[in-house]
């Protein structure tokens, strides 16, 4: 009973909230998203708590869902699904709001990537329309095809331009924890294949194209290689 709760179910409950909370353009411009130079998503995460219980109520309705109960918490969307026979499963929807495209995100050891993100694209103007996006966390992740990476635990960025409008919203699709390391490793080539701000990194990535070529390819039979190559195609 543990797994009823799919991934799948929870990402689709996540889209149902976004379209929720995007229809709620007054409560959305009535909320206190700063104070001084803290911002306060207090507000925000109490209003998609709400969108997300009436989510779920309307999403359970006819189906296998329909005897399972929620109750959401803050900060971001905390849900505990309370089943018939009491036991309770804990699911998590990360809540991000901001006036900027692309933010910091969370450090990447304590993230799961393929937990549902509601990002609020909140407007300059006062009289300005919130834009609301949902996807998978991985695919809001990055700024571009040359971002370095960094000299600490990563922290990748969320840019809400890789997320699709909610009428065209990304399929699921899981990605294994490590998938940001496959991601800085496409830039680090892309960076030293092209025109880019220089960086250390570049000659660092240089050195172990060099290192490869010197002390491993020429140190590889061609059977050890086939080998490889047999391996990467299973």
């Amino acid at each position: 009973m543990s797994n009823i709760i799919t991934s799948k179910i929870l990402y689709k409950l996540a889209l149902e909230t976004a379209n929720k909370i995007s229809l709620e353009q007054n409560k959305l411009k009535n909320i206190k998203w700063t104070e001084g130079e803290a911002n306060l998503d207090t507000e925000f995460s109490k209003l998609a708590c709400e969108c997300c219980v009436n989510s779920w109520n309307q999403l359970k309705s006819g189906t296998n869902y329909q005897n399972i109960q929620i109750q959401c918490s803050i900060p971001d969307i905390n849900i505990k699904f309370i089943l018939p026979n009491n036991q309770v499963i804990y699911k998590k929807i990360e809540l991000k709001s901001s006036t900027k495209n692309i933010i910091p995100g969370s450090t990447i050891n304590n993230l799961d990537i393929n937990q549902p993100l509601i990002f609020c694209l909140r407007p300059n103007d006062k009289n300005g329309i919130y834009q609301i996006r949902c996807s998978l966390y991985h695919h809001a992740m990055g700024t571009n095809d040359y971002e370095t990476f960094q000299d600490r635990t990563p922290r990748p960025k969320i840019n809400f331009n890789k997320m699709e409008p909610l009428d065209n919203y990304q399929k699921y699709q899981k990605k294994s924890k490590s998938h940001w390391i496959n991601h800085y490793a496409e830039c680090a080539l892309n960076r030293v294949n092209n025109n880019c701000n220089h960086s250390w990194q570049d000659d660092l990535v240089k050195q172990i194209q060099h290192k490869t070529i010197n002390n491993y390819i020429k140190n590889t039979s061609l059977e050890d290689f086939m080998k490889m190559k047999n391996q990467m195609e299973q």
